[in-house]
């Protein structure tokens, strides 16, 4: 006799943030969890983001290439079937500003949200020339080395800017990035004015992320500490 099957109907709704589209998705698995666990273990954040995509590609009703959404989109769609998966809580060290100390922290998943308003993806570089960009991916966060490794600042952010450029447009053309070589891309950046470059890098300043505000009361010193988390890893 066939031992039974447990929990692969449950079904909730989710709304991903910047499609406004809504999906059915189940909780993960002990299958999934653990495949999670392995990736958290070894500290590998190419392995730990792999675990996630591929964990919201099996919880997800329908079939959806997770790769190509945007990393806002993946890291609240983790959040929401994490909630539903082990719990709606996730408990995180901050330390006090005052004495430093770190004070356990209680946050609701379910009440993480996401603000995508309207957004400005065309960067007027001249009269002529123009820049369109796009949300970036974590399938190009995890084949950049740069992004996935102990890299500089200003080294993360240009792997940043070069993931969000689609294309160039010109009066007469649009050139799109993915047809373009590494060298022709950092050439083309290498090109620009500061205030150029400082228009497009403020775009990758400004993409949506997870944000919630905590407020606690620092258990050593009594100081009452206020603190925004943004980004999934602030989260877990």
């Amino acid at each position: 006799m066939a031992l039974p099957r447990l929990n692969e109907n449950s079904q909730y709704e989710l709304t991903i943030p910047s499609k406004k589209e809504v999906v059915q998705y189940r909780p993960f698995l002990v299958k999934e969890q653990k495949v999670l666990l392995i990736a958290y273990e070894s500290q590998d954040r190419k392995q730990i983001l792999t675990a996630m995509l591929n964990t919201i590609e099996s919880c997800l009703k329908e079939p959806l290439n997770v790769k190509a959404l945007s990393t806002f989109d993946v890291d609240y769609m983790f959040t929401q079937i994490r909630a539903k998966s082990v719990g709606e809580t996730s408990d995180i060290l901050i330390g006090c500003t005052e004495c430093e100390t770190q004070n356990e922290v209680k946050v609701n998943l379910e009440e993480i949200k996401i603000n995508v308003g309207e957004t400005n993806n065309l960067i007027k570089l001249t009269d002529k020339i123009s820049v369109r960009m796009r949300f970036p991916n974590y399938d190009y966060f995890i084949s950049n080395d740069v992004l996935m490794g102990e890299s500089t600042q200003s080294e993360q952010l240009m792997a940043l800017v070069v993931s969000c450029l689609d294309a160039v447009e010109t009066e007469d053309e649009r050139i799109s990035m993915q047809d373009e070589t590494d060298e022709e891309i950092m050439g083309f950046l290498d090109s620009l004015t500061s205030d150029q470059f400082d228009q497009i890098a403020q775009f990758t300043l400004d993409l949506p992320k997870l944000e919630h505000e905590v407020t606690f009361k620092c258990k050593d010193c009594g100081a009452e500490n206020k603190r925004t988390l943004r980004g999934i890893d602030d989260f877990f």
